[in-house]
Order: structure tokens, then sequence, then C-alpha cells
């Protein structure tokens, strides 16, 4: 009994876990579109690439060519329509286009002219990070467009995989923070719904496993202690939300806490976690456990 009660437990909290964790994905998925918060981004960090801050060389150029944004304008508004995703091969013929390095150019031409080209293109004092990847591509892939293609490709990667990181870190915080909101609006307090569930193993009976937002916040708000308690006052009748118990012993900002940080995590993490926990549950004692269990009753 206890070992089931246990179970019982850990799924309820897992399910919780899972509903605020994908509730959070929902909201912060929705900030990041009303902002534009992926492109913006991306925008940045390409600037930041080809060394240009101000977004009046390189990377305005980049941004005016059809292969790094082929929903813009062009050159008039190169950051109009920014693209939340741009693919590496695509970004790399946009720079050899823009450094002189494609057509029929390069079929015929030695090496020192193709070296020629980029510092005409881009020139060592305007860009000298730049113009030093592409010159030095070009020596290593001994005036092989493709070997020079893929060296930019690659360099490119690795310069959107730290835009990627530093855009996860800050992902994180705001869904830390958007979780903990939803926390207190909603009262999903870790604490109390194990307690809760501790005493009353019944409630998990008809808990399934979703990936579907909506789904888990219905069940979430429908069958768990989660929300907050109506109360009326003697005198006035008036109805007021109140804390259920834990003004008195301050529990509930812990276990609000417990909630959002268990949203770092990621709803994945939760959806396998509570997939397994229902199997298992599911499954039932094994035969050596009922063997034991009759070897004690005799």
């Amino acid at each position: 009994m206890l070992n089931s009660v246990v179970l019982d437990m850990v799924v309820g909290l897992v399910f919780t876990f899972l509903a605020i964790s994908l509730l959070t994905s929902t909201v912060v998925e929705a900030i990041a579109s009303m902002t534009k918060w992926r492109s913006r981004t991306l925008l940045a960090g390409v600037k930041d690439l080809v060394n240009d801050p101000t977004f009046s060389g390189l990377a305005r150029t980049l941004y005016g060519h059809g292969l790094v944004n082929p929903r813009g304008p062009g050159s008039t508004q190169p950051d109009k329509n920014k693209p939340a995703y741009i693919d590496s091969q695509r970004f790399a013929a946009a720079l050899l286009d823009i450094a002189g390095l494609t057509g029929p150019l390069t079929a015929k031409t030695s090496m020192p002219a193709l070296l020629a080209t980029v510092n005409a293109n881009i020139p060592l004092k305007a860009n000298e990070q730049v113009n030093s990847l592409l010159s030095g591509a070009i020596q290593r892939g001994v005036g092989q467009m493709d070997a020079v293609k893929k060296e930019v490709a690659d360099w490119f990667d690795v310069g959107m995989d730290r835009v990627g990181g530093a855009y996860k870190r800050w992902t994180q915080l705001i869904g830390f923070i958007v979780a903990l909101v939803l926390c207190v609006a909603l009262n999903v307090d870790a604490i109390h719904v194990a307690r809760t569930l501790w005493a009353n193993p019944g409630i998990t009976a008809n808990v399934k496993a979703t990936q579907n937002a909506e789904d888990a916040a219905k069940q979430l708000l429908t069958t768990f202690p989660v929300g907050w308690t109506l109360k009326e006052t003697p005198s006035t009748a008036t109805t007021f939300v109140i804390l259920r118990a834990y003004t008195n012993d301050g529990l509930a900002l812990i276990g609000w806490l417990i909630t959002a940080l268990a949203t770092l995590f990621g709803a994945p993490f939760w959806f396998d976690a509570l997939q397994n926990l229902v199997r298992l549950k599911g499954a039932g004692p094994s035969p050596s456990e009922k063997t034991a269990n009759k070897s004690a009753a005799a």
C-alpha cells in the first residue's frame, strides 16, 4: 500500500510539473513570436559575427541578399521581415556572392586573382576578420570554391551555436519568471499538491500523459489541488481570495518556487518521466512482490 501511495504521489507531482512546463513553453513561445525575439537575436548574432554592430556594412549587405533574407525587400530595407533562421549553406553562398567568389570567374581565375577579388569587395581595412577568413579558406582549399564554401558554412555554424546558447539562457530565465507567475496565479504549490496526494492518492487514477498544453491545463485545474479558495466573510458576505493555510507557515512561496524550478527541466523530460511512471503504475506488482506478500501474510 505504501509503495502504491508513494507512486501515486510521484505521478501526480510529475504531471503537475509537466502541465506547468507545457503552459510555460506556450507562453514563452507566444512572447518570442510577438516580440520577434528569435529574428532579433539572430540579427544581433550576425552583426557580431561579421563585425558590423551598426548594421551599416557587411551585415546589412548580407540581409539584403535573397539567400539570407528571402522575404525581405532587398537592400532598401534589409532588416524588414527578418528571418528567424538562416541555413549555413545559404549564408556561405551569400557571403561568397558578396565577396565576388561565385560564377564563371572562380573556374578559371588563379589564386592571387581570387585573393585580389576578396580584397576588392571586402577590404582588409574595412573588415579584417572576414577578409582573413575568406583569404585563408581560399589558400587552404587551393582555390576550390566547394572547400571554401564548406569552411565558411562551418564558421557560421560555430558562431550560431554561441548565439543559440545565449538565446537558450535568456529563454530559461524568461521561462522561469513566466512559470513562477503561473504558479502564483494558479496557486500551483508543489508542497500542497504532495500533501494532498499523500492523503488522497486516488486523485491520480485518471492521469494521462499528454504533450498538449490545453489538455494538461484542464486535467490540472479540474483534478488536482490547485487554484485559489474563495471564502465569504460573515459580516459583509463579500467574496475574496485567500491563501488556503499558508499565511501561517509560509510554505506557499517555497511550493511555488519548487514548481517553477521544475519547469527548467523542460516539458519533454517530464513527459517521458510521466509515461514511464504511468506504465509502471499500470503494470502492478511483479510476481516476486506477490510471492513476498503472500509469505509475509502467512
